[in-house]
């Protein structure tokens, strides 16, 4: 009797997704970067590292950055405004804007990327907190402000308020919270870092 040969297990391609659809070597290399990342620290993420498990070559990864630290930012521009996009929803009152903020504020506190970014990679951090908004900060401003309008014309409790200002000084609140917070022992527990920030957001709107 002829043996008949197991089949062979799929060979996954690196420069494919789950999907099967081709990914550019850009992505291939961010996804790689942020496993990485997790797996085994910012410090041994090197793009040496990056261009092993990503399948991209280095001379490719220097024409898309200069450094780590710069690829590092483009990854942490990416998981925010992800982050942001997965809960984006159109409030439909004041109360409801409240909780959208929150919602948003707790999933950037609970992102393993970006905490592990906050405790080893702070000076990368500090320059969107003390410099210059970068480009998921702006992408939530914008969002916070397009929200805020909505509300302001159809709630009679925000009548009169600026959306600009008011989407502004919420970003100033989320930010604060997400990467401060854990400084904060009392505000370790997380529904006491929920209840706290409903309390400030909802202080804040005045509803």
């Amino acid at each position: 009797m002829t043996a008949v040969a197991p089949p062979r297990a799929a060979v996954r391609d690196p420069g494919r997704g789950e999907s099967g659809e081709r990914t550019s070597s850009r992505d291939r290399a961010l996804t790689s970067a942020r496993d990485s990342l997790l797996e085994i620290g910012t410090r041994r993420t090197t793009m040496v590292e990056v261009a092993r498990r990503s399948g991209v070559g280095r001379t490719t990864l220097y024409r898309h950055w200069k450094d780590v630290s710069a690829l590092f930012a483009d990854l942490l521009t990416r998981e925010l405004s992800a982050a942001v996009d997965s809960l984006t929803a159109e409030p439909r009152d004041a109360d409801h804007l409240a909780e959208v903020v929150c919602d948003i504020a707790e999933e950037l506190r609970t992102d393993p990327m970006l905490d592990a970014l906050r405790r080893h990679e702070s000076e990368l951090l500090a320059v969107y907190l003390l410099h210059r908004l970068g480009t998921a900060q702006r992408h939530l401003i914008d969002l916070l402000r397009g929200s805020l309008e909505q509300v302001i014309a159809t709630d009679p409790r925000l009548a009169g308020r600026d959306a600009d200002r008011t989407a502004h000084t919420l970003y100033l609140a989320v930010q604060g919270a997400v990467l401060s917070g854990p400084l904060a022992a009392p505000l370790a527990d997380p529904r006491a870092w929920r209840a706290e920030l409903d309390l400030l957001v909802r202080g804040y709107l005045r509803i």
